[in-house]
């Protein structure tokens, strides 16, 4: 892991417990607030999960059906798709098709999308086209960073109806990106229509899940505690072992001082009837500009995961920034001290979630800014958390330990703040962020933490003018999902 001395590392804030029932109690010796506030800057939020009858597919949005009637259609997807790719005048399957004009004299793409592959591992992409004329040299594949792997599709007896469809299968070698393509070399009045994209690992049929009717919960998150909480920017929740839920406020007020993030809880265990935050910690967990990203508890110990923004350049291309990031941690919430944890400023795991399953704890994490497009992940025993020499990175086929640079990524797309949780009733691993593209909430889903993980599913909630950013995953269940979200107006 890339490591630099941070100057100056601040004072680290409060541990954040959330209430979610009718306890009468915080910690020892606290009692609830009679008189609750209401914090409105915050959601919780519910989803319901079915099986996907699409199968699984690491393809974002292989129908095309996203964003229906949204002119910025094309731009809010992970799909490269050029000026001459339109929305075809009739949908083969759902609602959109896509349509290529290929009037040129040149090879034209049709559609690029890009993905995380393990090495050594064979993917099958399957698609359904129709083109002009049966004498179209259209091309369906794989790049990557060690060449082309195509087929020309191209049949002397097709005509322009569409048919069963077409597969191609390639064996990802030592790459751990592949783009999945669809183009072709165009001649005068020709054109193609494409639908049902779809890549999986050769020969899998992964179970896969469909978030479903998310909306805001008709619950209240509330301040039951005898400190006076004025709202916040962000917030940060995690599940303890015991059952309670902890969180960071970034960006609140307590009794009319500035703590930049503050460490709040609550010793209830039912978040479908409200969350209530009975303690509050007296120090800060950081001093800004540190922004906190993920929460774990290990053995009674509460760390928190920060990064240090640094601001957004000028130009036309400018992308946040930060100096650094680093780990904190506290026994009793009051107290916190920097660990032996620390990253440098392009650190692949600048934003991160952390995540118990078994005998590691996985870290999730991207890099800083809204422009970079990849998730790394990493394991480290619970008892070396701290410890940046002992931590394991996937590098697309097997765990390399204490060195970053080998991180691959998991999968492709700009992810805000993300939340993962194991669903023990699903066997499943469950991802959810704010995507940098679509500005939505979205859900992946994968069988190991390293992959493969599915493509984009929209989680769509009841925006009332807000949008929705920084969810943590709270509960989840063979039927649902419970989540927090942070949320500013969109108006």
């Amino acid at each position: 892991m890339k490591t630099i001395r941070l100057t100056g590392l601040m004072a680290i804030c409060t541990l954040l417990f959330v209430s979610c029932g009718n306890d009468d109690k915080g910690k020892e010796g606290q009692k609830e607030n009679p008189n609750p506030t209401k914090i409105t800057a915050f959601s919780l939020i519910k989803a319901d999960l079915a099986l996907d009858p699409e199968g699984f597919n690491m393809i974002t949005d292989g129908g095309f059906e996203r964003f229906a009637g949204d002119e910025n259609w094309k731009a809010k997807s992970l799909f490269y798709l050029p000026d001459y790719v339109s929305e075809a005048s009739e949908s083969y399957l759902g609602s959109r098709t896509i349509y290529a004009d290929c009037n040129s004299h040149d090879w034209r793409d049709v559609f690029v999308q890009s993905l995380a592959v393990k090495k050594g591992q064979s993917y099958t992409l399957s698609l359904k086209y129709r083109a002009a004329w049966k004498g179209c040299n259209f091309y369906m594949g794989f790049r990557a960073d060690s060449g082309v792997m195509d087929q020309n599709t191209n049949d002397p007896n097709r005509n322009d109806a569409w048919d069963d469809g077409y597969t191609i299968t390639r064996e990802a070698g030592d790459n751990t990106k592949f783009d999945a393509f669809f183009g072709g070399w165009c001649w005068d009045n020709l054109w193609c229509e494409v639908d049902d994209v779809k890549v999986i690992p050769t020969g899998s049929s992964n179970d896969t899940f469909l978030p479903q009717n998310a909306a805001v919960a008709g619950t209240e998150i509330a301040n039951a505690s005898y400190s006076e909480i004025s709202g916040g920017s962000r917030i940060i929740a995690w599940v303890e072992p015991d059952g309670n839920i902890a969180a960071v406020i970034n960006g609140a007020s307590v009794e009319g001082k500035t703590m930049d993030n503050v460490f709040v809880g609550s010793t209830d265990k039912n978040v479908t009837d409200g969350i209530k935050i009975l303690t509050v910690g007296k120090n800060p967990v950081a001093a800004a500009p540190a922004v906190p990203t993920g929460g774990i508890t290990i053995d009674g110990v509460k760390y928190v995961h920060y990064y240090n923004y640094a601001g957004i350049g000028t130009d036309e291309d400018a992308d946040w920034t930060c100096t650094g990031a680093g780990l904190v941690s506290s026994e009793d919430g009051d107290t916190w001290n920097a660990t032996a944890l620390e990253q440098g400023a392009e650190s692949k795991f600048t934003k991160t979630s952390y995540l118990k399953k078994d005998n590691y704890i996985y870290m999730f994490g991207s890099q800083a800014g809204d422009k970079k497009v990849r998730t790394y992940v990493a394991r480290v025993a619970p008892a070396s958390i701290a410890n940046a020499a002992d931590y394991e990175y996937w590098d697309g086929s097997e765990w390399i330990k204490g060195n970053e640079d080998a991180a691959a990524m998991i999968f492709y797309g700009p992810t805000d703040d993300i939340s993962v949780v194991y669903n023990p009733e699903r066997y499943t691993f469950m991802a959810i962020y704010r995507s940098r593209t679509s500005g939505q909430l979205v859900y992946r889903d994968a069988g190991l933490p390293e992959g493969e993980w599915s493509g984009e599913k929209l989680l769509i909630a009841d925006p009332a003018g807000k949008e929705y950013f920084a969810p943590q995953i709270l509960s989840v269940s063979s039927g649902n999902i419970w989540f927090l979200a942070s949320s500013r107006s969109s108006e």
